[in-house]
């Protein structure tokens, strides 16, 4: 069984402005987010990664390369953020006053979406990291310690992967560098647990 540490990325100057940051929008870290990978290193420091995976924007790739500066990072197109379509890089408040409809109270977004955004669907999504995970674990050995740094849209999909809730407002976004466990195998999936 491997066991993935699912980071997201730090606040990206995108997330500072708060401004909707999909797939298509491809900013660094802001100097706080620096900051708050280099904590969650510190967090990360006693466990030993034989391998680091991680999303090619640049987001993700910096807070890797933050945790795991003497590593080889392996970037995965498969694990970049959710594609919002036409509202990436849009303010957030204002998507939720134009499109109320498919956010819930917690503001979490509601599937549908896609037929204004014209970006990708939850499934479209999970599929391609489903594919991700299978493929990665019958490749690794057993037992691999692994470090995949995502985005937070993303990791809520791959935990509803995990739970098979489809549900996704179940579950609050992580925050900016908060970590995920799981443990993946062929036949189990468990959450060990979530944005600590």
């Amino acid at each position: 069984m491997t066991t993935f540490y699912l980071v997201r990325h730090g606040q990206s100057l995108a997330n500072a402005q708060h401004i909707l940051q999909g797939a298509l929008i491809d900013t660094p870290l802001s100097d706080n987010g620096k900051q708050q990978a280099q904590q969650t290193a510190a967090k990360l420091a006693k466990q030993r990664f034989e391998y680091v995976f991680s999303s090619p924007l640049q987001r993700a790739a910096q807070t890797a390369q933050i945790i795991a500066p003497t590593q080889t990072v392996t970037y995965d197109w498969r694990l970049r953020e959710f594609d919002y379509g036409q509202w990436d890089g849009q303010k957030i408040a204002e998507l939720w006053q134009k499109y109320p409809q498919f956010y819930d109270a917690e503001h979490n977004l509601l599937d549908g979406s896609q037929k204004y955004s014209h970006g990708e669907t939850h499934a479209q999504a999970k599929q391609r990291l489903l594919s991700f995970f299978e493929e990665v674990t019958t490749q690794l050995p057993e037992n691999a310690q692994v470090l995949l740094v995502s985005h937070g849209y993303t990791i809520k999909l791959i935990v509803d992967l995990v739970l098979g809730i489809n549900n996704l407002t179940s579950l609050n976004e992580p925050t900016n560098a908060g970590v995920t466990k799981i443990n993946w195998s062929l036949h189990t999936r468990t959450l060990k647990y979530f944005n600590r």
